[in-house]
């Protein structure tokens, strides 16, 4: 029974904690939808931790992926970002081992090509969890996605 409070209660709080891409600070956004309920948002970040070009996959207003790419020793990724830890305290971020932003930035359209769906089926809600990616659609974004990254990484 404790369980099943537990699920409910980490539930209520993905639905309720989940900034959407205009709440955030960052520069530049640009959109390339997937389809109908996805799209994938490319941006440059400048914060304390890092700088650099980030990309998201947002999947019904949740963002599933996103990247940072940072350059050496900075570049990281997050998954599932919006829901509760499963291990209070836990990890927040996967680091990336490539070196440059560039190199980053194929790793992360890589990613999100080859690995959205099992990060979708991870993901507490349910409307993301059962989404089906149109692996063509994605692809076509994920390019034009990876064109813009690596020119914030050039121009930055």
């Amino acid at each position: 029974m404790n369980l099943l409070r537990e699920i409910k209660t980490k539930l209520k709080w993905a639905f309720t904690h989940c900034p959407s891409l205009s709440e955030r600070k960052l520069h530049e956004v640009v959109t390339y939808p997937v389809q109908d309920h996805a799209y994938i948002a490319a941006y440059w970040k400048d914060q304390s931790n890092g700088k650099g070009p980030a990309v998201s996959l947002y999947v019904c207003n949740k963002e599933v992926m996103k990247f940072d790419c940072f350059g050496e020793g900075k570049g990281h990724y997050h998954i599932n970002i919006n829901q509760p830890p499963l291990v209070p305290r836990g990890e927040e971020r996967i680091q990336l081992m490539e070196r440059t932003r560039e190199e980053q930035v194929k790793r992360a359209i890589f990613e999100i090509q080859k690995n959205a769906s099992y990060f979708l089926q991870r993901n507490f809600d349910p409307r993301v969890t059962f989404f089906k990616l149109d692996k063509s659609k994605l692809e076509t974004a994920c390019g034009q996605a990876q064109a813009k990254l690596l020119e914030y990484a050039a121009k930055f």
